[in-house]
């Protein structure tokens, strides 16, 4: 458990509700560390079943620390705030169980490769592992309000740090975009071709899968532009579909706290 947070257990009282959290913050823990295990299993191209066993134990050890919650919250009579948090991590592990097991490892059908499952494993190990941590740190700041979640998680902070650059590369790009539309010179045209390419060099591999392959048929549509014309009407797709995924990026849950510019 991070140093953090058993600074926080420490501080709690009375000692019911310090173990309470104690025993919650070793859950997600455990939990974190078998979705390590998960990572490291759906990296080996032939470990899909090892994936798949550990996850079962994943979801019966997290509806088991779910019913938990419940049944402590009820127990002890908790102070509003908390007893509300609890409750609403309670909810969030059972929903994205849900979802991992309803939703995202059902699809592939008899025909499915082993990339797909992997695709998958690694969407039920990516939604799993924000649900943790995001649970993790809800519940710390009950008891701190200005508590980082980059302190706790190093990945989150690596996520922020990826997010914030894509925030800043979609704005830049969409504002080529807009520019390269008024003007319709080969100037501002080649600026725009540039900026792009330079996004897909480097951002586009932080953008969530669907997103990636939606950006990079726009490289390959602006590729085969052979007018003024030809030219407008696609900056003028481009610059409205880069200002929806601007909105999209913005609202990820690591950037919340960050602070950002407008970037249109």
């Amino acid at each position: 458990m991070q140093p953090q947070l058993r600074d926080i257990i420490e501080r709690v009282e009375p000692a019911e509700i310090r173990e309470l959290l104690c025993g919650v913050f070793s859950d997600f823990n455990r939990l974190s560390g078998y979705l390590d295990r998960l990572k490291a299993a759906i990296r080996i191209g032939d470990a899909t079943d090892e994936a798949l066993f550990v996850l079962d134990i994943v979801r019966s050890e997290g509806l088991a620390a779910a019913a938990g919650l419940d049944f402590q919250r009820e127990r002890l009579g908790l102070p509003g705030e908390l007893s509300e948090e609890l409750e609403r991590t309670s909810f969030a592990v059972r929903h994205e169980l849900r979802t991992v097991f309803e939703r995202i490892l059902p699809g592939p059908g008899p025909d499915a490769n082993d990339e797909e499952l992997r695709s998958r494993l690694a969407d039920a190990h990516d939604l799993l592992r924000n649900c943790f941590q995001q649970s993790t740190v809800s519940l710390a700041r009950v008891f701190r309000r200005d508590l980082d979640a980059a302190d706790l998680f190093d990945d989150i902070r690596v996520k922020r740090d990826n997010s914030l650059r894509l925030y800043e590369d979609l704005g830049a790009l969409l504002r080529s975009a807009r520019h390269a539309e008024r003007r319709g010179d080969a100037a501002s045209l080649t600026l725009f071709s540039e900026r792009l390419e330079h996004f897909r060099s480097e951002s586009v591999q932080y953008l969530m899968q669907k997103d990636s392959e939606t950006c990079l048929r726009f490289v390959e549509d602006s590729r085969a532009i052979r007018n003024t014309d030809g030219a407008r009407f696609f900056l003028g797709r481009f610059s409205c579909y880069l200002e929806i995924l601007l909105k999209h990026v913005s609202m990820r849950s690591v950037l919340k706290e960050a602070p950002m510019s407008l970037a249109a």
